[in-house]
């Protein structure tokens, strides 16, 4: 926690916060359904791992 709480305010990402925060960032290749394309994105976040998407 220690650890996080000092990027909590950050008002600007740039690459060391990047680099601190994101372990890896996976990216799945491009689908086509019914004619949109569609690519799934996964970002692996160092200290908790992947956070599951919020879908309406």
């Amino acid at each position: 926690m220690r650890e996080i709480r000092q990027y909590a305010a950050v008002r600007e990402l740039d690459e060391g916060i990047l680099n601190r925060l994101i372990s890896r960032i996976l990216v799945g290749e491009v689908k086509k359904v019914d004619g949109e394309k569609f690519q799934e994105i996964k970002i692996i976040y160092n200290f908790v791992g992947e956070i599951p998407a919020v879908t309406e």
